[in-house]
């Protein structure tokens, strides 16, 4: 009989309790215990079966060994235990029955079992010339008291080498070791669905504050992805000045999760200002009660001039006539020339803001004796904003989303491998040479990752589809927009490259980009470009 003197069987022990801290991967982990396991018995075969997480009424193969056939692989594409079958019958394989009676069963010849199933073992025998005889399943117990896998060990073996019945004190000892493999099972388990969790809060979060606005379009949510594929350039880069740079899995995870959460602080912000698609715009757009006002307007003049005209000679109503015509169409010129700057798709000149202050002092008197203004003082300040929608108290409260970010990131107990999150998430509005907010940071005091995400959150802005109010920008335009970021020293070059020269931004602009917007660009004009 296969014999292990004490210390054998500690120093095995031993090693086993070690990997349990220094093993990172827990397939590898349970490996090692199946192992330990068929050494401490001298079994010829050992096989660990879990229950299936989208199914448990089925059990799976985890790992499988066999020391004769040469068979030491984590099965692919191995059918499934059934335990239960359509009529709820229980299944009488083995390993099923130690699932289901939830105890040890140690079989000393299966092919004289009478209580048990093993034709598929024997089908498994005939095909590769093999004799499976004594059997030990063990179930595995998490903290719960449910039953998680299987543990089954083939086939103890003599110091002759001849097939004997497991020992009970070997049972013993296996059972200890199918608590150890449980309770990595466990662990692993919990981890993973703690991650999960974890994990689909912050998406929840993210998608959330993208639905808050059709503006927003899936900001939050594809962000990450372009990061993602930046990053994975990088750590393919081979001339980049970040050739030498390698993000581990721990690193990109982190970057993943900060880029989820880089925009956390908008759940603050007005939807007024998000939403803001024109300068007039508030609840509606405004530009309608303008235009009610100046028809109200002329037709007061119109009034006023029927009242007059009763009084002049035919020639001086004439006049009068031409220049009440004369004096419509300025006002028709003027609506027009106001509903073309509420857009905000064009730059204010100083003669177009002094333009839009003179029409503001215009004047009546309806017919109820009330002064009446062409122009409210806010709705002139709002059409004088020279580039875009937002006044600059408006900006200042879009930007203040970061700082909500930032307080709301910083104040969360991060594990260490996520530690970095809030400086990746947090600083993706700040420019190399110190222009950025809300922080003012230059040069190397932006990280790496950081810098990934000031290209990632500009890209996705500018390359978005069709959305309300915002025709989808092409391709072409927005790299080259970036480009001059480059140039403007605002954004990192070496990354710009790795960028374009990896193929990351089209690999993108073919996933999420609507076709029309994809055009082609020449690279030997796009600026910012380095030479490789």
């Amino acid at each position: 009989m296969h014999h292990l003197d004490t210390q054998e069987i500690i120093r095995q022990l031993a090693d086993l309790t070690s990997a349990l801290t220094t093993e990172k991967d827990h397939i590898q982990l349970l490996d090692r215990i199946i192992l330990g396991c068929m050494f401490l018995t001298n079994a010829d075969g050992g096989t660990l079966y879990t229950v299936d997480e989208e199914n448990d009424n089925e059990l799976r193969f985890t790992i499988l060994h066999n020391r004769s056939l040469g068979i030491h692989r984590k099965p692919q594409d191995m059918p499934t235990v059934e335990i239960y079958n359509a009529q709820k019958q229980a299944s009488k394989l083995v390993v099923a029955q130690t699932f289901i009676q939830r105890e040890t069963i140690n079989i000393a010849d299966a092919y004289s079992s009478e209580h048990y199933d093993f034709s598929g073992t024997r089908n498994f025998d005939k095909q590769l010339n093999y004799y499976s005889k004594s059997f030990l399943c063990v179930p595995l117990q998490d903290h719960e008291g449910e039953i998680i896998g299987v543990l089954q060990l083939i086939n103890a073996l003599n110091k002759e080498g001849q097939v004997i019945t497991f020992p009970e004190d070997q049972q013993n000892l296996v059972e200890s070791l199918a608590a150890l493999a449980a309770t990595v099972l466990t662990k692993r388990r919990l981890i993973d669905a703690q991650k999960e969790l974890f994990e689909s809060f912050i998406k929840l979060m993210g998608r959330a504050i993208d639905h808050k606005s059709p503006v927003t379009g899936k900001h939050c949510e594809q962000v990450p992805e372009i990061a993602m594929l930046l990053a994975e350039a990088v750590n393919e880069s081979v001339k980049s000045k970040y050739a030498d740079t390698q993000f581990d899995e721990q690193e990109m995870y982190e970057l993943r999760i900060a880029a989820w959460l880089h925009d956390c602080g908008k759940i603050t912000s007005p939807e007024y200002i998000i939403d803001k698609a024109t300068k007039l715009q508030t609840m509606f757009d405004r530009i309608d009660l303008l235009k009610s006002r100046f028809r109200e307007y002329k037709l007061q003049l119109q009034l006023d001039h029927f009242r007059k005209a009763q009084q002049l000679s035919p020639a001086e109503a004439e006049l009068a006539e031409q220049e009440l015509q004369s004096h419509c169409k300025a006002l028709d010129e003027d609506i027009a020339f106001l509903s073309l700057s509420n857009t905000g798709s064009e730059f204010m000149a100083d003669e177009d803001v002094e333009r839009i202050k003179q029409i503001a002092k215009i004047t009546w008197t309806d017919n109820d004796g009330q002064l009446r203004q062409l122009l409210t003082e806010d709705e002139a300040e709002n059409l004088c904003i020279r580039k875009g929608t937002l006044l600059p108290s408006e900006i200042q409260i879009m930007r203040d989303h970061i700082k909500v970010t930032i307080d709301m990131l910083e104040s969360l107990p991060y594990p260490k491998h996520l530690a970095q999150v809030p400086e990746i998430a947090c600083n993706h509005h700040e420019h190399l040479d110190g222009s950025g907010y809300p922080r003012g940071l230059m040069g190397e005091q932006i990280s790496l990752r950081a810098r990934i995400m000031c290209i990632a959150d500009i890209f996705e802005a500018l390359t978005s589809p069709d959305r309300p109010y915002k025709k989808g920008m092409l391709l072409s335009h927005a790299m080259n927009i970036i480009g001059r970021m480059v140039e403007d020293n605002h954004l990192d070059a070496n990354l710009f490259t790795v960028f374009v020269e990896s193929g990351a931004y089209l690999e993108y602009a073919k996933r999420h980009m609507a076709p029309r917007q994809i055009d082609e660009i020449d690279l030997s004009k796009l600026p910012g470009l380095l030479n490789l």
